[in-house]
């Protein structure tokens, strides 16, 4: 590495001294995300322009200094971390939403800019963006991009990665280049923004983002029921399907969790014989919605299910909180979390949660097993006391192992990053480890983009 003092100057010289941090309390403030995980960065640089980018890029590469792009560090895995004593390039103030064409329905965005400040944007024209991460109101689209973002509307409206259209990617040494054209249908080129999706900043750093946007839904419902047997709403969900319903949401809450919502006071329980919840929203036409209602008021009622109706967004919104309480009620089941977002094919998600409890019985852990079970995507957490570290890892490694018995995935939305690499391997073959390194050296030759994060070296 050359003179860090001399690319520091340099740095400050293209950027300016109000856009690079170097003060010892500001590096601490970037040097965690929402994991566990510490880096403390050798600077921290707040670009305004996509110029101001290539410069850093430029940089970075002749300098050799690592670089890890940063939204609003919301990440759970640590992939918005230095952990090789790098620069922080973060996107707070490329925060700006540059255009929305209402007749392609397309919206164009800088990285920083926050999902819900999107949402609200695009509310006023009645267009809406879906994927809802549950920090949809503080990550950003940049963040949402690197990670694959997803959320309670991935069961009917799919994830971040059915939105983006194309992406303005920069590179070390400073190119730039588009990574697809921006029209509905494009086969000129191999379509390279499905690749960027979920790459956690390895690969090239966002400037402009286009993304689909697609008609608010004329009316919406939500109903939250109550469970005496912990599988049932898993079942409910499949006979809905199968019956050609498709919910905008389905969201599970387990007996664990359950028990930490009511400890912490976020639900008050009459009947302690429930065991699960299930959120199950409807949107769309107001006929359509009022015949899907029609037909799982008839189911819940044929089952002897309560169950709560909210039919105007106060409500909505009101009951919809219980769900957003979730990860920070679970703390009160235990002093220390590790966390996973699995996904299971639907067929196999009963399955999933038997073994999760016995699991839980055994090892005298807590383990909550809640979120998005319409598509088959659970967030399990372990909680436990800091005697207890050892067996909560073996016991997650026991988890994670069912979860590829069962034909899973090791992670749905939240990314690998740098907590997780250890088990990409349990997943991935040989072959898919050389191919994702060949593919990182092509755009990232001197792995300078967020080294140590997703890929195992």
């Amino acid at each position: 590495m050359k003179s860090f003092s001399k690319f520091l100057s340099r740095l400050k010289d293209i950027l300016g001294e109000n856009k690079v941090f170097t003060q010892p309390k500001d590096l601490i403030a970037y040097s965690f995300d929402s994991s566990a995980a510490i880096g403390v960065p050798l600077a921290v640089v707040f670009p305004e322009r996509k110029e101001e980018v290539v410069d850093v890029l430029k940089l970075i590469a002749e300098y050799k200094i690592p670089l890890v792009p940063r939204g609003a560090g919301t990440a759970t895995t640590g992939s918005a971390v230095s952990h090789t004593q790098g620069l922080i390039l973060s996107f707070e103030r490329m925060n700006r939403i540059l255009e929305l064409n209402l007749e392609e329905r397309i919206v164009v965005v800088q990285p920083g800019v926050l999902n819900g400040e999107l949402k609200n944007y695009l509310k006023k024209f009645g267009l809406f963006y879906p994927p809802d991460p549950a920090s949809y109101n503080y990550s950003t689209i940049g963040g949402n991009v690197a990670t694959g973002a997803g959320g309670p509307r991935g069961l009917k409206y799919g994830t971040t990665k059915d939105y983006v259209l194309a992406l303005e990617v920069g590179l070390p040494g400073g190119k730039i280049f588009w990574t697809g054209p921006l029209t509905l249908k494009g086969v000129v080129g191999y379509n390279l923004t499905p690749l960027f999706v979920g790459s956690e900043g390895t690969l090239g750093v966002f400037t402009e983002i286009v993304l689909k946007v697609v008609p608010l839904p004329e009316t919406r419902v939500l109903l939250l029921s109550y469970h005496e047997k912990e599988e049932e709403p898993l079942e409910i969900i499949s006979e809905l399907l199968k019956a050609l319903i498709t919910p905008a949401s389905a969201e599970f809450i387990d007996k664990t969790t359950l028990l930490a919502l009511s400890k912490n006071k976020q639900i008050e329980l009459h009947d302690k014989k429930v065991k699960s919840l299930l959120f199950l929203e409807l949107d769309g036409t107001v006929e359509s919605v009022k015949k899907e209602l029609k037909k799982v008021e008839e189911l819940y009622q044929m089952k002897g299910i309560f169950y709560h109706k909210a039919d105007t967004e106060e409500k909505i919104e009101s009951l919809w909180e219980i769900r957003r309480a979730v990860s920070p009620s679970v703390r009160v089941l235990g002093e220390r979390k590790i966390s996973d977002d699995v996904v299971l094919p639907r067929r196999n998600m009963k399955e999933f949660l038997k073994k999760i409890r016995k699991l839980e019985e055994e090892k005298g852990i807590y383990v909550c097993c809640f979120g998005h079970a319409g598509d088959g995507n659970f967030h399990v957490n372990l909680l436990f006391s800091s005697e207890k570290e050892e067996e909560a890892k073996s016991l997650r490694k026991a988890i994670l192992k069912e979860v590829l018995n069962l034909k899973g995935t090791l992670s749905g939305e939240h990314g690998i990053g740098y907590v997780k690499r250890s088990f990409v391997a349990w997943e991935l073959t040989p072959l898919q480890l050389e191919l994702m390194r060949g593919l990182k050296k092509v755009f990232d030759p001197e792995n300078l983009l967020n080294p140590e994060i997703k890929i195992p070296f």
